[in-house]
């Protein structure tokens, strides 16, 4: 999330958040600057090889600076510097939040999560290209013992769907109970709603849980998503989530809480993050405004 100052802000974004080892990908850094909010300029962090977090930058791309209107109305300047990075290193890697003065003020942007992957092996002194694919001939001994499994699996589903239907078939008339109506399922703002106020109240992480405090949140809202939207998202990257997003009924500040969120909660659980004590407090209060924003009359009628 970017702090702001009097109308003045900042955000990080990478083009990819997944790479392999060495793969380019782009940093972007844009600096907002509100025209009726006063005058001032930006100071920029100056980097020569790498930036933080220990990406190395491979060139700095031209800087653009562009007109726009802010969410109120206003007018606006965008300044916009763009890095060209890459990692040597396979795992996830955290770019911590970049300050940037403006005049007396400093600013903060949004922390950024990188994924590298290992790549397959190649030829000394060469980035290694994908392997071949190739192909397998089996025997009818192998294919068999293969389909074995699978063939004693069918074998016993089907034997017990016969002595279920025997049993059901001569069951006594009065032991035939006439089906009980399925309760409803509680509206998906209130389940998940009744879940962060109770992981606010137990406050694992003041024993030292930080990673299943952030876990928590981000499965009450993965499940509040997925009943709210009709979309998989407890099956889904955050990555695959952002890229889902579009398709959905949702507003661009809503867009951006929710990814806020989910990131914030990957940087703990996968690249061991050490969050501060009011990260812990707004990722509760940032899934409580979603599910604010995105409940509607209509709630009750989700599956």
């Amino acid at each position: 999330m970017s702090e702001s100052v009097t109308g003045q802000s900042i955000r990080m974004s990478l083009d990819t958040s997944t790479i392999a080892i060495g793969e380019p990908t782009v940093l972007r850094i844009q600096a907002d600057r509100d025209l009726e909010e006063g005058s001032g300029t930006f100071t920029w962090p100056v980097w020569q090889d790498t930036v933080p977090g220990g990406l190395e930058i491979l060139q700095l791309l031209p800087e653009d600076t562009l007109a726009i209107e802010t969410s109120e109305g206003n007018s606006a300047i965008r300044i916009q510097r763009a890095y060209e990075v890459t990692a040597w290193d396979s795992g996830y890697r955290v770019i911590p939040p970049i300050r940037l003065g403006w005049n007396a003020d400093t600013l903060e942007s949004n922390p950024l999560l990188i994924h590298v992957l290992l790549a397959p092996p190649g030829e000394p002194g060469q980035v290694a290209a994908h392997a071949d694919i190739r192909r397998v001939s089996w025997t009818w001994q192998e294919r068999a013992w293969r389909w074995l499994p699978w063939m004693l699996a069918l074998a016993a589903v089907i034997g017990l769907a016969i002595w279920i239907a025997k049993r059901l078939k001569n069951r006594p008339a009065d032991e035939v109970q006439a089906p009980q109506k399925e309760m409803p399922l509680e509206p998906a703002h209130i389940v998940a709603l009744r879940e962060l106020e109770r992981i606010e109240q137990e406050a694992i992480w003041k024993q030292g849980q930080t990673k299943a405090h952030h876990a928590a949140v981000s499965q009450v809202i993965r499940t509040y998503f997925e009943r709210r939207f009709h979309y998989p998202a407890m099956e889904r990257s955050t990555d695959e989530i952002r890229s889902g997003l579009s398709h959905l009924p949702l507003r661009a500040s809503e867009k951006e809480l929710i990814l806020e969120l989910l990131t914030l909660t990957d940087l703990v659980k996968f690249a061991k993050w050490n969050p501060q004590q009011s990260d812990h407090i707004r990722v509760v209060e940032q899934g409580v405004r979603f599910v604010e924003l995105t409940t509607n009359a209509s709630e009750n009628q989700e599956s």
